[in-house]
């Protein structure tokens, strides 16, 4: 885990707290984003002793890893704990500045609403579409039903089109298609790949989708 000082819009000392974990394209296919998010997060959480870190905890994905197919995921977390400024600071000091590599992040801090529940509420959600249509994609390589089912990109089109509605769009709906994927995954007793859906979301519950007959330690 890596953290870096930031100055948050309405001018209150803060910290980046990041943890990264980049997967190819064989490695998703074989563990599930589930488990690198669960990996990711995990990390996060064991390297910071906070709780803001554990409070604040969120996914940004960029789907492609050295040029190739794969996931490098992100779970950052805003800080203000005063233990953690001052680590940040101490080591700040050391390098001679903030950490050159760490650009991604402090824009990312900036970017964060600060008092506005509406405003965290709207990024939370469209960050979280973004996740799942990463997760989506990779679903559609390896499922017929959600290659079937879904439009790619339809997580995000359907915040998106709240907004400013497409007209190509109308014929699709997430609701059912949601439904339909889920019947679909009961019937076959795969609702472990419902769930890889929103692996990576605040929402997400770990235990709440698994395999059929295994046991919450086995599907971490």
């Amino acid at each position: 885990m890596m953290l870096t000082s930031v100055t948050l819009p309405d001018g209150t000392a803060a910290v980046v707290h990041t943890a990264t974990l980049g997967w190819g394209e064989d490695l998703i296919e074989k563990r599930g984003l589930p488990a690198l998010y669960r990996i990711v997060l995990d990390e996060l959480n064991e390297a910071a002793t906070c709780t803001a870190v554990r409070e604040h905890d969120g996914g940004v994905l960029v789907e492609s890893l050295h040029g190739g197919p794969g996931v490098l995921a992100y779970a950052l977390a805003l800080c203000t704990a005063p233990e953690c400024r001052a680590a940040a600071e101490s080591y700040e000091k050391e390098i001679g500045g903030p950490h050159p590599g760490m650009d991604f992040e402090r824009t990312w801090a900036s970017k964060q609403p600060v008092g506005d529940h509406d405003d965290q509420e709207m990024l939370q959600e469209y960050l979280s579409a973004e996740i799942q249509d990463v997760n989506l994609h990779w679903l559609q390589q390896t499922d017929p039903d959600a290659a079937r089912i879904f439009r790619p990109g339809c997580f995000t089109d359907g915040l998106l089109d709240l907004a400013h509605p497409v007209p190509s769009h109308a014929a699709f709906d997430l609701g059912r298609a949601l439904q339909q994927y889920a019947a679909a995954k009961r019937d076959e007793g795969r609702m472990d790949r419902y769930g890889a859906l929103f692996a990576g979301t605040a929402d997400y519950q770990w235990d709440a989708f698994l395999p059929a007959g295994a046991t919450t330690e086995a599907a971490r």
